[in-house]
């Protein structure tokens, strides 16, 4: 009998363990909509050990994947379509690497941000195309005046739908160091990347 309750007592443990597991990676996955406009959808989740929330934007674009790509990779426009873009340089490409310098403005009393992104593309026969996104806060030496960000990940995904259109993802989620309050960031935190992906979106299209 003693057997029996012991083994009754484990089954429990580890059903209510599996139970409140399903719950944290549910969780973690939780993506809300939160606008939804012009064929793009913005997502916005929170992050476990941050009080910043990470947003996911989608949206199909008339083009190929290679033109994107190309758009991508052009460090002369990224300024245009990329929204609050300052400044931007390419410091470094090694293979399928690229490391970006990009200076974010931001509105008054805040200073500006800026942050070195290291681009990693990778690519399958499916005609998938990723590229991680990583920030690498100490690959320069801060600059006066300008706070670096603290932390940076996220990710592009195009997947060609046919021979004409492609599927665009962008996730990010970032900590923007300095003195940000995240009640006043969060709510905001969605017009980025819709007023990017509508920027990038006539860029495109433009210069098919």
């Amino acid at each position: 009998m003693t057997d029996w309750k012991t083994a009754f007592h484990r089954l429990l443990w580890i059903i209510l363990l599996l139970f409140f597991l399903k719950i944290s990676m549910s969780g973690q996955e939780n993506w809300n909509l939160v606008k939804e406009d012009a064929g793009i959808k913005v997502y916005t989740k929170t992050e476990s050990a941050s009080r910043y929330k990470a947003f996911k934007a989608e949206m199909q674009v008339d083009c190929k994947v290679e033109n994107i790509l190309y758009v991508l990779k052009n460090t002369n426009t990224i300024n245009s379509w990329v929204v609050n873009c300052k400044g931007v340089k390419l410091l470094e490409t090694m293979g399928n690497d690229q490391f970006y310098y990009i200076e974010t403005s931001l509105p008054l009393p805040f200073q500006n941000r800026d942050m070195v992104y290291h681009f990693q593309y990778t690519d399958s026969d499916s005609g998938q195309v990723k590229v991680l996104v990583t920030g690498i806060p100490d690959y320069i030496q801060p600059k006066q005046g300008i706070v670096r960000m603290a932390k940076a990940n996220g990710y592009w995904l195009l997947t060609a739908i046919d021979t004409n259109k492609t599927a665009v993802t962008y996730q990010m989620h970032v900590e923007p160091g300095g003195l940000i309050p995240a009640w006043l960031a969060n709510p905001f935190i969605k017009n980025v990347p819709f007023s990017t992906f509508k920027e990038l979106r006539e860029l495109v299209q433009k210069s098919k």
